[in-house]
């Protein structure tokens, strides 16, 4: 018993102690969608790690409980929501992996699927700048289209008119709504901002307030882009 009680100990000790010159990168979790913010400010919906080095990953769940899962690394541990959990690991082959959510979480929890890329040596930090340079060079309405894509909006609203767990975006701008309290809202820039940044705070009639709040996990220029695309979807 003693001896099986060493061996489990080591085990999980080095599961939970982390090396001190991991690289840490923050995962969000939300219906249902994976989303990644790295050292450097990027994000991504697709997780990028280098190969043979360690790597931390702080996680949220933003709604429900769902679980971070890589079946090829053998890790997994659940996304909680309101509190963090973490999980370290080190990739020793370049390549891409599936990740997948082992928890139930909804009607597309099936879809709720993403992959790890692992680059080779110098490869991560060369992703990390180039996309952080890309992204701050893009136009208002390309920038806006992009966070729609990874920021998870595309889940519940759509930009073709059909109907969807979330307001369509299309057409929207300009366009006079009731809340839920009865109140009539013009869907203006000041409208849209606070819509992203406090989603409860003016609830459309007929939809439930089940958006999560994005202050301070989307910046003015974000802000601005999703405006901008929004305004552009006639």
């Amino acid at each position: 018993v003693v001896f099986i009680f060493v061996f489990g100990w080591q085990g999980y000790m080095h599961l939970k102690a982390t090396p001190a010159h991991a690289h840490e990168i923050y995962v969000e979790a939300h219906q249902w969608k994976w989303g990644f913010r790295y050292e450097n400010g990027y994000e991504d919906d697709v997780l990028h790690v280098p190969v043979n080095e360690p790597v931390r990953l702080v996680m949220k769940s933003s709604d429900v409980l769902h679980s971070f899962f890589v079946p090829a690394f053998r890790v997994k541990q659940d996304v909680i929501p309101g509190r963090y959990t973490d999980i370290w690991f080190e990739a020793t082959e370049a390549g891409t992996y599936r990740l997948y959510c082992a928890e139930y979480c909804g009607t597309d929890h099936s879809q709720m699927k993403t992959f790890v890329k692992v680059h080779e040596a110098g490869g991560f930090e060369k992703y990390l700048d180039e996309g952080l340079a890309k992204m701050m060079n893009l136009p208002p309405v390309e920038l806006g289209k992009l966070l729609y894509e990874k920021k998870g909006c595309k889940q519940c609203h759509s930009i073709d008119g059909s109907s969807g767990k979330g307001p369509t975006w299309k057409g929207i701008f300009g366009q006079t709504h009731t809340m839920t309290d009865g109140s009539q809202v013009l869907v203006d820039e000041n409208y849209i901002r606070e819509s992203i940044l406090n989603s409860t705070a003016k609830v459309r009639s007929g939809f439930n307030p089940i958006m999560p709040v994005f202050q301070g996990k989307i910046n003015d220029r974000g802000v601005q882009g999703l405006i901008a695309y929004i305004k552009s979807l006639k």
